[in-house]
């Protein structure tokens, strides 16, 4: 007998402990316990177990689509698009893996990409007498033609492919120079097999002499030919053997050898014969010519010129050019081989296949798909019961008065406790999006009149009422929290504020914890930039000051970790001098209750606190608070800033008529803001002052990066022995501030510092007053003004006179800022 085909029972000893029968067998044990001898333990029809079954259904059914992929819970199909996964902090291998260009391979690899009509590109790291690495590169390359143009061209172009991806402390040593051409010729005797066609033939093989001697990568390379597909190196992916065997190239020799493998594997080429190099009859004797090279090999490049192999374009070219097949000689067909290489040089040069270029992730061309919306037509899990459950309560109601709203009362609680389960499960994406300022954290769906009718009959409030209420997310932004510290530790990264805590703070204890909540969103979001690009320096061709992407990441890292309001590159000084005011003082000393110190005074002793720091904040008007307050018409004091960031420290005194103080600052000292006014009056003073002394130095808070070898002088006749500095950062920081003042919170910087920054070089943070600061960034905003000149010119690159001048003007805002940064530091 034929067995018949079926589908084999699930024998295992346990069920799943989070599966429909666990759940079910739990239930009926625990209604066994609880009803005693009411149960009927052997009748699996039971109403009572049919009751238990939906229900572990409904929570098994929720369970099951909560064990789903991350992915189909976030709403995100295979077919999303790059944005749509960064925008819940994942993204691809491709934006995650690749690394910065660091090594000179990495430069040239790199920019080959970048700059794919480059011969001869090169990237040499300048060395000091030691050997030691200076930060300095030194690029050099040809462009396509030797015509003006594309000369200018292809330097402009390696400037705009290598300063937005510069590193800290790195810089070139000149503009890239652009190599004459050495012309040379190609004699060949080689031995053909096949039927391919002589001119296809000879002009594949002028490309790859071309391409070898040229040292660019073949055109029209086959994609990832032979290559790891691991997601590596500053391409995002490894090398292909072609790319390998470039690098491996000596950049200042070309070996004859060499020459000869890039020709091995074409079609129809059956041995090489003879394969010779001639300088052509027009190039002039260069003094390396005498220099003896390596056996077997030609030099490559000199002080202002690299080789360069000349196309035949006349019949003269090709006399050294024999071929041969089966033994017998082959005429080569001159015409047509010379038309046949007219035209392929008249075609424009094709891209690499292989080329993966690593640029910043771009901004999504099309909006981002709407996220679901809070959902109100759930279908009831009551409502897959059998009729009899329904028919029963109709028969009953009408004898038990009740008994209906009982029930619902109870199908109540049952449906919340699903709709719960499924609303969190479908606002997921609400909690997880980058891009929601939101900090709501937990939904709710009461069942409504749809889903169980008479329901909203029980409500004491209006249901929308209810599902708005604020003890249903009471603890949003502690969950918001931790929901960024797993999206942040998903790729190794955690920003942490805890230390930060006891510190001064310009925000109410309501504010603070939103205000840590959307530095630690906007890292997120900034995840690559500033993990991955944490090396990287500014692009100085461009503006830098209120420029949030062309900050160091370096700096905006930092910004964050810190807690700053804004931590992008922007005027500090600002703070104060957008609101007319005088520039933030330090005050002398206090040498005693003298009358020359008539502000400077002791409290009376029945001085008591008198804000709330928890209370709602006025608005700032500095013109009012000057009037008012005669110890800030003719000075704006540091020191009591900084104290009135504190409420605690306003008092209020009843003593001649009414006082208004604040202190003690940080030097032990009491402020007499106002006299003669009522308890009212003094408060509504006091909480305006704490506002504007709050939003005057959270706007005023920020840093600066300066790179020291930014600062060398580039004119030949300016000279600069500091080698030290080569390898040095310098975050300048304001130190006028409440926080800014406080020993605890300069070593917290500087521990960040140290931990974050590049390990090659030395970081240093200098502490500014207000005064320091706002002549630190006049140099600073003269220098930018200078390097950006200077860059115009480099790319202009057609006035010698303009480049020198620029770098001129250069050297003196570079060495004013060097001696301005000498003496805040000393």
């Amino acid at each position: 007998m034929k067995p018949i085909a079926s589908i084999a029972r699930h024998r295992a000893q346990d069920p799943d402990p989070l599966g429909f029968d666990a759940l079910r067998l739990q239930a009926v044990t625990a209604a066994q316990l609880a009803s005693g001898e009411l149960w009927t333990d052997y009748n699996l029809h039971d109403p009572g177990v049919s009751l238990l079954e939906a229900l572990c259904f409904a929570l098994t059914e929720d369970l099951f689509a909560a064990r789903q992929p991350v992915a189909q819970l976030l709403g995100l199909e295979p077919q999303s698009s790059a944005a749509a996964w960064a925008r819940f902090g994942l993204h691809t291998p491709q934006a995650l893996l690749p690394c910065h260009p660091l090594t000179s391979d990495d430069w040239q690899s790199w920019l080959l990409q970048q700059l794919p009509h480059a011969r001869q590109l090169h990237m040499q790291a300048q060395r000091d007498a030691r050997g030691r690495a200076t930060g300095l590169w030194r690029m050099t390359l040809q462009g396509r033609s030797d015509a003006a143009d594309d000369r200018q061209a292809m330097r402009r172009a390696a400037l705009q492919a290598y300063w937005p991806q510069r590193n800290l402390g790195e810089d070139l040593d000149g503009p890239p120079q652009v190599l004459r051409p050495r012309w040379v010729e190609l004699e060949i005797s080689l031995l053909l097999e096949g039927h391919r066609d002589v001119c296809e033939l000879l002009a594949e093989l002028l490309q790859r002499c071309d391409d070898c001697i040229s040292a660019r990568l073949p055109e029209g390379l086959p994609p990832h030919a032979g290559a790891s597909p691991d997601v590596e190196g500053p391409l995002g992916r490894a090398l292909t053997p072609a790319e390998a065997l470039w690098l491996a190239q000596d950049p200042d020799y070309l070996f004859v050898s060499d020459l000869a493998r890039y020709l091995q594997d074409m079609p129809g080429l059956a041995a090489i014969d003879t394969l010779r190099l001639h300088l052509a009859p027009d190039e002039p004797a260069d003094p390396l010519d005498d220099v003896p090279t390596p056996p077997g090999s030609v030099r490559r490049r000199g002080r202002d010129w690299a080789l360069r192999l000349r196309w035949p374009d006349h019949e003269d070219q090709l006399r050294r050019w024999r071929l041969a097949r089966e033994g017998g000689p082959v005429q080569v067909p001159v015409q047509a081989l010379l038309q046949t290489l007219s035209d392929r040089r008249r075609l424009p040069l094709r891209l690499p296949s292989s080329s993966t270029m690593l640029q910043p992730a771009a901004a999504p061309a099309e909006p981002l798909p709407a996220l679901p919306a809070l959902r109100r037509d759930h279908l009831a899990a009551s409502a897959a019961l059998p009729p009899l459950y329904r028919q029963a309560l109709r028969d009953h109601a009408r004898h038990q008065p009740g008994l209906a709203a009982q029930w619902h009362g109870y199908l109540g609680l049952l449906e919340q406790g699903l709709n719960q389960v499924q609303v969190q499960r479908e606002q997921l994406p609400h909690l997880y999006a980058l891009d929601q300022d939101s900090t709501r954290s937990c939904w709710t769906s009461l069942p409504g009149n749809r889903q169980l009718p008479g329901i909203e009959a029980l409500y004491h409030a209006p249901r929308e009422r209810l599902e708005e209420a604020p003890w249903i997310d009471e603890d949003q932004l502690s969950r918001r929290h931790r929901a960024l510290d797993y999206q942040l530790a998903l790729h190794g990264e955690s920003l942490d504020h805890a230390g930060l805590q006891s510190l001064p703070c310009y925000y109410t204890p309501q504010a603070w914890p939103v205000h840590l909540l959307r530095l630690k969103r906007q890292f997120a979001r900034r995840l690559i930039r500033l993990g991955r690009q944490r090396g990287t320096g500014a692009d100085l061709s461009q503006p830098l000051l209120g420029q949030a992407d062309n900050t160091p990441p370096l700096q905006e890292r930092l910004g964050l970790m810190l807690g700053l309001a804004q931590t992008h590159s922007r005027w500090l000084s600002g703070s104060w001098q957008a609101q007319n005011l005088p520039t933030p003082a330090e005050w002398p000393a206090p040498q005693g209750d003298a009358e020359s110190a008539r502000f400077v005074l002791r409290a009376p002793a029945d001085a008591q606190p008198m804000l709330n720091p928890a209370a709602r904040r006025r608005s700032t008007d500095w013109a009012r608070l000057r009037r008012d307050m005669p110890v800030l018409r003719d000075a704006m004091p540091a020191p009591l800033l900084r104290a009135a960031v504190r409420p605690d420290l306003f008092q209020w005194s009843t003593t001649a008529g009414g006082q208004l103080w604040l202190g003690p600052d940080d030097q032990g000292r009491h402020w007499l803001l106002a006299h003669g006014a009522a308890a009212a009056q003094a408060q509504d003073l006091a909480r305006a002052l704490h506002e504007a002394a709050c939003q005057l130095q959270a706007a005023g808070e920020g840093l600066h990066l300066v790179e020291h070898l930014l600062l060398r002088p580039l004119a030949a006749e300016a000279s600069h022995n500091d080698s030290a500095s080569t390898a040095q950062i310098s975050l300048v920081a304001s130190g006028w501030t409440a926080r800014g003042a406080d020993p605890r919170f300069r070593s917290l910087a500087a521990q960040a510092l140290a931990r974050e920054a590049p390990a090659h070089l030395r970081c240093r943070l200098l502490w500014l007053d207000a005064g320091q600061m706002q002549a630190f960034e006049v140099a600073w905003n003269a220098w930018l003004t200078a390097r950006q000149a200077h860059c115009a010119a480099w790319l202009a690159g057609q006035d010698p006179a303009q480049e020198n001048a620029s770098a001129t003007a250069l050297d003196q805002r570079s060495a004013r800022l060097r001696a301005l940064l000498q003496e805040v530091s000393s």
